[in-house]
């Protein structure tokens, strides 16, 4: 770019700045509290100008300051000191006069900012924020279960926040620690007013809200969103859900951290449900809350550091009555059933089966 290109551009954004600060003042504030605030420092400055004007030879006025200093006293209290000339008074009388309406307006104002930062929130339309929270993009009736299993695990991360993105009319549930956010998850600005950037998590559903979606729309809206969350917040840790299975080699292209394929999951349960009698009960019990045993994942103590798998196992059931089924290094996926001479190491992690939060030795 040419010099003379980049004074045009600095003279346009000078030109703009009013206009700018305006718009950032009304977005902030409110277009009723804003016009209140506006005519409010009108009115101070006409006053100031008055008494100025008026009262040059008051020996108590000795600059500008001091006549803002008498206006804005006189508009919250009384005046600090009193008036010598008959346009003096008029100004003093006038003050008295808008003082009550003065603070009726910013009351006003303020009121109608409140209620309308209330009605966005009912209504989805705010921004939240928060920090280390989950956020659920899309809804479908698979959405109620999951916030349900969320609230009845048996450590801390049930009291975890939770935020709704879905282009729903209202919230969804009626759960206490969710806020719902209306906008589609597909678009940037939607995910970041739902707080994506500093999400820990986000859960990915088939959105089946929409009418008259079919499968393939469904799956390809997941596809975008994923997409949107890893541009935004590459961190977040993300578990997707997949209609069809043959969709998911699309899926693994991006860097989804978890990838449940539904017709898979249920195709594959019902058959070894059927072969292997009672299975359904012994994964429904596993993966419900807050009844039976939970999976629970656990960093390995300094105490087990060093000590093989195999004694991991008797250990844990004779301290804590719980059961090791895999081991992950860090950051890395479960290795199931390790061997038994498995060496655990400082990083790893372990999953383990307990009725509660479990207390490693």
């Amino acid at each position: 770019m040419s010099d003379r290109a980049r004074r045009t551009v600095r003279r346009m954004k000078r030109k703009q700045m009013p206009v700018r600060l305006w718009n950032r003042a009304r977005n902030r504030l409110g277009p009723a509290l804003l016009v209140s605030v506006a005519v409010l420092l009108a009115l101070m400055a006409l006053s100031v100008v008055a008494i100025w004007v008026s009262e040059r030879n008051n020996p108590n006025i000795k600059s500008g300051w001091s006549a803002l200093r008498w206006v804005a006293l006189a508009l919250v209290a009384k005046p600090p000191w009193d008036v010598t000339t008959p346009i003096g008074r008029v100004i003093e009388y006038v003050v008295n006069v808008l003082k009550p309406g003065t603070v009726a307006v910013l009351i006003a104002g303020l009121t109608s900012q409140m209620f309308g930062a209330l009605v966005a929130r009912t209504s989805g339309k705010g921004r939240v924020r928060l920090k280390e929270h989950i956020v659920i993009c899309g809804w479908s009736s698979k959405g109620n279960e999951i916030i349900k299993e969320i609230r009845g695990r048996r450590d801390a991360e049930s009291q975890q926040r939770v935020v709704v993105l879905a282009p729903l009319a209202q919230s969804p549930t009626h759960d206490d620690l969710t806020t719902f956010v209306n906008g589609d998850p597909t678009e940037e600005r939607d995910l970041k007013r739902a707080g994506i950037p500093q999400a820990q998590t986000a859960i990915v559903l088939a959105d089946n809200s929409y009418p008259d979606i079919d499968v393939e729309d469904m799956d390809s809206r997941t596809l975008i969103t994923v997409l949107a969350i890893e541009s935004i917040n590459p961190a977040c840790y993300t578990c997707v859900e997949v209609v069809h299975s043959k969709n998911r080699e699309h899926f693994n292209r991006t860097r989804a951290d978890e990838l449940v394929v539904s017709a898979h999951m249920t195709g594959a349960l019902l058959a070894h449900s059927a072969v292997t009698r009672g299975l359904s009960r012994v994964v429904g019990d596993l993966l419900t809350f807050p009844q039976g045993d939970e999976f629970y994942w656990m960093p390995v103590t300094e105490s087990l550091t060093g000590q093989s798998f195999r004694e991991t196992l008797s250990l844990l059931k004779e301290r804590a009555n719980c059961i090791a089924i895999a081991v992950a290094g860090d950051g890395g996926d479960y290795a199931i059933n390790p061997p038994g001479d498995r060496i655990l190491q400082q990083g790893d992690r372990l999953l383990l089966i307990s009725k509660g939060q479990p207390e490693l030795p």
